[in-house]
């Protein structure tokens, strides 16, 4: 993977704001921004503090204004976008981005030449931005305002007569605290001056924001200036974080934080590499001891679908046990009448259940937890909750979820939208799958014949067990008699009532991908080659085929339009992993196939260098050339390219 950028893209203006960067700090907290420093969305800052981890996010320091003066000469090496223009030009000296160790911009005119690195500390709210001068004919000046927006990070600051710009100073720190129920925020420097000047910085212009038809225009703050005096050679460093310290050594924090980061460095597969550096980045603590996993950068919190996707591929593989135990653990303890949350709302307010998908994926990562690690006490300390997933489903549970009269699973009434496709926009739902859905009693077959082995082995309950396996075989038969398309060759979407929805989706590919399937060879077989031929694309499967009437090509328009499209033929990276289940269960996993795996999945490793550095798409134009859209870094599209990648490929 590609992790130097060089003038030539730092100066194109275009491709430079098209390549964001990311920082997480395992608390909720991120970093975010372009490779050239100029912030095209409001998620985009220095500092993302997560409050109450990993939730009540808050953008506090968005950036800095940066000017050098050498030689009676002044340059900025910032980048802002104003409304029709573009102020200071700082990308127009920018010589180089460097990824690893983490961000790193390189800039030089005739008179000097200066490095700037960004790094969050694992485990706090506390960014590190360094500051050297590579090359100059004498002393530089450095001075630099930090820009401060203390706002909620999926909203926007306006300029606020009321904002406290006050500046505490104490033993050689500097901190402000714009509103009460904001936290305080410290600066542990030491500059050769401070100007406390105050003042307001107007209209800074989002594009991508724009672009989704959201508000774009932001104002930010800055209490005061600080100014350093550079010989050649020389570093300065700002540690910027909501903890109060009695002292901060600057040098050890990044002595510290290059250290951990070599524990993933040193994986010396360089296509795996930076899969799973990414991986990493989406584990996060949920509270004080607990684990969990954030679905996406830079505006998903953690949920529960998400994360039960997720967890194979971004712990097991990799043998991370300890952390996937936590976090199935950490789930677990939210099990309510065999439903885990769908989604913990980023205010921190009660988890919200509906979903019909989430607990079924729990119970078949907690199988594959137990099979991967062989940790019998684990999978025996979740083992009660995965049984009350499958005693409330069979006999029902919120959201008219429960199993009909055939073994079948049946979900959901007109207007409730509890599948991963289960977009909603003012009351109006683009795909409403009530029912019966086709990869929720493909699920619900695995459920029960994993539970079944759990049962039997880890508790020697043969009675549950013959129970389980017996509605499994009802489960199975009437699964194919109730979901085969005769005429068309592969599996109905949904069944409601007597409607059959035959509508091509890749929903279908979970009754072929997962462990236990309901499909003869031949059946498999056929649904393997319709979802190819209609909705394979080199970044994942389309959501919907290209032959409806519904299908939408792009996902591009305001909130409404786009969320209208979200599973209307938007290509979805994540279905890769289920894709080549399939495909090897299908085709085999000799030499010839692992080659045409590791096909299947490169343009994805490509993209690892394309739109968000280092990470992979949430989703992607269904038609070509499948612009990537959504989250610029999302866990399961990450997840199953990683596990893929180790279960066929490495």
């Amino acid at each position: 993977m590609k992790t130097i950028f060089d003038q030539s893209e730092c100066q194109n203006l275009k491709n430079a704001l098209g390549k964001e960067w990311l920082e997480t700090n395992g608390l909720g907290g991120f970093a975010s921004s372009t490779i050239i420093g100029a912030n095209t969305r409001r998620q985009h800052g220095l500092l993302i503090a997560s409050q109450r981890p990993p939730v009540e996010r808050h953008l506090l320091l968005a950036k800095f204004e940066e000017r050098v003066l050498t030689g009676g000469h002044e340059s900025s090496i910032s980048t802002n976008l104003y409304p029709g223009t573009i102020f200071p030009h700082g990308f127009n000296i920018q010589m180089e981005f460097r990824l690893r160790p983490w961000p790193t911009f390189r800039y030089a005119d005739p008179d000097f030449e200066i490095e700037k690195s960004v790094f969050l500390v694992q485990g706090e709210n506390t960014v590190v931005v360094s500051y050297r001068n590579q090359r100059s004919r004498g002393p530089i000046e450095l001075k630099l305002r930090p820009l401060l927006a203390f706002r909620d990070y999926n909203a926007l600051a306006e300029r606020d007569e009321k904002v406290n710009l006050a500046v505490e100073r104490s033993n050689g720190t500097l901190s402000v605290q714009p509103y009460e129920n904001l936290p305080r925020l410290y600066f542990y420097t030491k500059p050769d001056a401070v100007d406390p000047k105050a003042d307001w910085y107007r209209d800074f212009t989002y594009p991508v924001e724009e672009e989704r038809g959201l508000d774009f225009k932001e104002d930010l703050f800055t209490p005061f200036e600080l100014s350093y005096r550079l010989a050649k050679g020389q570093t300065i460093r700002i540690v910027v974080s909501t903890e109060k310290k009695n002292s901060v050594n600057a040098e050890d924090l990044v002595a510290g934080e290059r250290q951990r980061r070599k524990e993933f460095e040193r994986v010396s597969d360089t296509g795996r590499q930076p899969l799973v550096i990414a991986a990493n980045s989406f584990i996060a603590r949920r509270g004080k001891d607990n684990l969990t996993v954030l679905a996406g950068y830079p505006w998903f919190t953690d949920w529960g679908r998400d994360t039960m996707i997720a967890l194979p591929g971004l712990t097991l593989t990799s043998e991370r046990y300890d952390v996937a135990r936590k976090i199935l653990l950490t789930f677990a303890q939210y099990c309510d009448k065999g439903m885990i949350p769908n989604v913990f709302p980023d205010a921190g307010e009660e988890p919200q259940y509906n979903t019909v998908d989430a607990s079924l994926w729990f119970v078949v990562t907690g199988w594959k937890y137990w099979k991967a690690s062989g940790d019998d006490d684990g999978a025996r300390q979740m083992l009660p909750a995965l049984a009350e997933v499958v005693k409330y489903y069979k006999e029902g549970t919120r959201f008219d979820i429960r199993a009909d009269d055939d073994g079948l699973i049946t979900a959901g009434t007109p207007g409730t939208q509890l599948t991963w496709m289960d977009v909603k926009v003012d009351g109006y739902v683009p795909t409403p799958r009530h029912g019966k859905p086709v990869e929720i009693n493909a699920l619900w077959l695995n459920a029960l014949l994993m539970l079944a082995e759990m049962e039997e082995k880890l508790e020697r309950n043969i009675h549950a067990a013959v129970i389980l396996r017996k509605l499994a075989d009802q489960v199975a038969g009437n699964f194919v008699k109730a979901f085969w398309f005769h005429d068309g060759n592969y599996l109905y979407d949904v069944i409601q009532g007597d409607f059959h929805d035959s509508t091509v989706r890749p929903n279908q590919i979970f009754a072929v991908s997962l462990p236990y399937s309901p499909l003869d060879k031949t059946q498999q077989k056929a649904v393997l080659d319709v979802v190819t031929e209609q909705l394979l694309t080199p970044y994942g499967l389309r959501s919907l085929t290209p032959k409806s009437e519904k299908y939408c090509p792009k996902y591009t328009g305001n909130q409404w339009q786009r969320d209208c499209a979200y599973h209307q033929g938007t290509v979805w990276a994540w279905l890769i992993g289920p894709y080549c289940d399939a495909y090897a269960k299908v085709h085999g996993t000799g030499k010839t196939q692992r080659k045409e795996i590791a096909r299947i999945i490169q343009p994805l490793l490509d993209h690892l260098q394309e739109a968000g550095l280092g990470s992979i798409s949430e989703i992607f134009d269904g038609n070509s050339p499948h612009r990537p859209v959504g989250c610029f870094a999302q866990a399961w599209s990450v997840s199953e390219v990683l596990r893929v990648y180790d279960t066929y490929v490495r």
